[in-house]
């Protein structure tokens, strides 16, 4: 879903203020993204594009309850489809730059700010490790057209493993009562630092949840090296015992297969011609990376349990 300009002079009205100038910022998986100006600052119109998706009210909400200095402040929702026939909303723009020098001041302030976020907590039912898994394999085994077979094979074999690994240790979790508010998209596209303080953009996954996913999201993204991590969990203050190293490769282990898991279903829309062939090649790239961690994943996972 587009804006033009009598529409984005429309919402400038609806909060009170002129219109100065808009262009289009960018486009993401269930969302349209437009900066307004007017005369007196600068905003974001998110307007949904998905509605099969249909999370952008649900996004709305989880910004407006956010603590300040963590993500964009909200303005308003609009389902009302008088000036755009999608439901949007209207957030604050955050100027500044993504974080390009990954040194320990800024690996020490994400620390810092992702253990900000996850104090604020749910109480939570019991984790079955199990049913975590399942939604994952099953998504695979839903596009496993859009594969070759031995690519197939090959995951299949993979998530076999991690079924009967995950069987094994279903209660690991399961002392667990609360969970902790993630972001769930911890990308550096979607990071703001400007030396000093970190807020960001793009909440439209985020839920409550154990911790570890944020955190084992952060180390892949940025591809943290063993001193890096390690920097990174000391300062956010992670436990170090055994167990608790081991809860975070096995949360490491279902981000991967979720990260798959993605990429088939990518996979099966350029098939569709939903996307662009010329993708193909990136996503195909990105599943063989992913399948040659998950197998380093569970075979550091095996060989600790005993």
């Amino acid at each position: 879903m587009s804006l033009n300009k009598n529409q984005a002079a429309q919402i400038s009205e609806k909060l009170k203020e002129k219109l100065i100038i808009f262009s289009f910022l960018a486009k993401g998986n269930h969302n349209n993204n437009y900066l307004v100006e007017t005369n007196k600052r600068k905003y974001v119109v998110r307007i949904e594009n998905n509605c099969q998706f249909n999370n952008l009210k649900k996004e709305y909400l989880l910004l407006k309850s956010l603590k300040p200095n963590l993500g964009p402040k909200v303005y308003f929702f609009d389902k009302t489809h008088k000036i755009i026939h999608s439901d949007y909303f209207v957030e604050e723009f955050i100027e500044g730059k993504h974080p390009t020098l990954l040194d320990d001041k800024f690996i020490f302030t994400m620390a810092k700010w992702l253990k900000k976020l996850h104090k604020q907590k749910k109480s939570c039912k019991k984790y079955s490790l199990l049913n975590a898994i399942k939604p994952y394999a099953r998504n695979v085994n839903s596009h496993k057209d859009a594969l070759t077979p031995n690519l197939y094979s090959k995951i299949g074999v993979l998530f076999d493993r991690v079924l009967a690994f995950c069987k094994k240790n279903n209660d690991i979790f399961s002392n667990r009562k609360t969970n902790s508010l993630l972001h769930r998209d911890l990308s550096r596209d979607n990071i703001i630092y400007d030396g000093k303080k970190i807020k960001l953009l793009d909440w439209e996954f985020s839920n409550y949840d154990f911790p570890e996913w944020d955190i084992t999201y952060f180390i892949k993204s940025f591809k943290l090296d063993k001193d890096k991590i390690k920097y990174f969990l000391k300062n956010y203050r992670y436990p170090n015992s055994k167990s608790d190293k081991k809860r975070l490769l096995i949360i490491s282990m279902l981000n991967t297969c979720g990260d798959m898991g993605y990429s088939v279903w990518r996979m099966d829309l350029v098939k569709q011609g939903k996307l662009k062939k010329s993708e193909k090649i990136s996503i195909l790239t990105r599943l063989k990376k992913d399948i040659k961690l998950l197998e380093k994943t569970i075979e550091d996972l095996e060989s600790q349990d005993i």
